[in-house]
């Protein structure tokens, strides 16, 4: 496997939609939760993604949680390599041939089991025992990342190969257990899925997209978890790539070579689904906190990008996704996320099943018809944000 991929290309020709018309770039991203080859081709799970996606406007669209489609995986039925962002760009209705995509196989996943040939993907508790006890994932390619562009991308560098200690030098796995709380077997990449910096050009100048799905910042019940180091270790890795520098001494072994930061007046857009709050105070927390003392966040104050996707009183709200950016003015920017007692209604008797809540609750007089659909395709809420050049 190679451990640095940097892929330069121009993927197309035409210059009807890449014209000096276009002065603004505008950014959504959407962890789109979960987004496997089978949801691709429920006609209802997609047209709930086209609805909220169609009150947004975007020449870049970034998407967590996507499926790297894989020859066999989940099983024989699957033949494609890699289609998964481009079969979506189309039930968008987006131009295909005048579009540049971006999309990578994460980390996620590689080293599950299969059972009777085939990839198990539901999340039971069976299926957990057979996941990659390190990365997760159920299947490999899971939650992968796409970037999809109505900017041509001069060039793709992809960061997966890394390992964690090579990164961190003071990392020590013995403290550590994984997902089924046993010590880890293997030297883990930094990247639980992959990191990504795609080269766009605006105007004749270039924009750094860098798009990062980072692990959460959660235990889930192991109390040996290494999800809180590494996340920390992860942001860790996009400030020193962004800035130059963060909190511990980095010298990459030398086949990264070719790794280096940005340049101090380098262009940049970072966004994806950090999976810590800038509200909280953990490790994770902290680096990122500071990041945004030098890059500058879509938004003053974010509200919770993420909660329960069931109408419960207590929905756990939680800020986990990010857009930030150096060098562009901000003209516009928000979270998606319709009023739930404004617009169109459902009673409550006509909310779909799997959105009534299984606790205690206040039953409402308006459940607005966009929110619903938008709870129904994700717990995650896009953000998006409108930029031009300084």
């Amino acid at each position: 496997m190679k451990i640095y991929s940097l892929i330069s290309f121009i993927l197309f020709t035409s210059c009807s939609l890449f014209s000096k018309e276009i002065k603004t770039i505008n950014i959504v991203h959407w962890n789109i939760k979960e987004l496997d080859n089978q949801k691709l081709k429920d006609p209802s799970k997609i047209r709930n993604i086209k609805s909220v996606l169609s009150n947004l406007e975007y020449n870049i669209l970034s998407v967590n949680e996507l499926q790297y489609d894989l020859d066999g995986v989940p099983n024989y039925k699957y033949k494609t390599i890699g289609k998964n962002a481009e079969t979506l760009a189309k039930e968008l209705g987006s131009d295909v041939g005048s579009m540049a995509i971006s999309f990578t196989q994460a980390n996620t996943g590689q080293n599950a089991k299969k059972e009777k040939g085939n990839y198990l993907t539901k999340n039971t508790i069976h299926a957990r025992k057979l996941a990659d006890p390190i990365n997760y994932g159920l299947f490999p390619g899971q939650f992968s990342t796409a970037l999809l562009s109505y900017y041509p991308i001069k060039e793709e560098i992809v960061i997966k190969d890394l390992k964690w200690n090579e990164f961190n030098k003071d990392i020590n796995y013995n403290k550590y257990k994984d997902n089924n709380r046993k010590p880890f077997k293997r030297n883990p990449e930094l990247f639980d899925k992959s990191f990504t910096d795609n080269i766009i050009e605006v105007e004749g100048k270039e924009v750094h997209i860098i798009s990062l799905h980072a692990v959460p910042s959660y235990h889930f019940g192991n109390k040996w978890s290494a999800n809180y180091d590494r996340n920390r270790d992860q942001l860790r890795f996009l400030e020193w790539y962004i800035t130059g520098g963060t909190d511990l001494s980095v010298k990459l072994p030398k086949r990264f070579k070719h790794i280096k930061p940005l340049k101090k007046n380098s262009r940049y857009i970072i966004m994806g689904d950090f999976n810590v709050s800038i509200y909280s105070d953990n490790p994770g927390s902290k680096i990122l906190k500071r990041i945004f003392q030098t890059t500058k966040m879509w938004l003053q104050s974010p509200s919770h990008t993420h909660e329960i996707q069931r109408f419960e009183d207590k929905r756990n709200p939680l800020l986990l996704d990010y857009i930030g950016y150096k060098g562009l003015t901000l003209i516009d920017s928000g979270i998606y996320y319709p009023k739930e007692n404004d617009g169109s209604c459902l009673s409550f008797s006509e909310l779909p099943k799997q959105l009534k809540p299984r606790s205690n609750f206040t039953k409402k007089d308006c459940y607005n018809e966009d929110l619903v659909e938008l709870k129904l395709a994700s717990d995650h809420f896009p953000i998006w944000a409108k930029l031009k050049l300084d």
